[in-house]
């Protein structure tokens, strides 16, 4: 029944702190594929590296996998947004 899964990051207590992603140096997001449920490091498929581009945001939406057919497929999406989890479950119609 899935159609989409969204990769998210988000900053814990941002507001309340004070903090956004420009704060953040040598960040990164990593997808890694498992060869077996002992692999705990597995083998990096994707690398998002968050920079310090997003200046005043406190989520950021990575990557998409969506289905397509009978198929998964990948978007890289980069969005950042302002208002944390809250903001990013709001542009995704997540009622919170």
């Amino acid at each position: 029944d899935v159609e989409r899964i969204a990769i998210t990051v988000t900053i814990y207590e941002a507001q309340e702190r004070g903090q956004n992603f420009g704060q953040v140096s040598n960040a990164y997001v990593r997808l890694a594929r498992r060869s077996s449920e002992n692999d705990s490091v597995g083998t990096e498929e994707l690398r998002y590296d968050l920079g310090e581009d997003f200046s005043v945001e406190t989520a950021l939406v990575v990557c998409e996998l969506y289905r397509s057919g009978a198929t998964w497929k990948f978007n890289a999406v980069g969005a950042g947004y302002q208002g944390g989890l809250y903001a990013l479950c709001k542009a995704y119609g997540v009622n919170v």
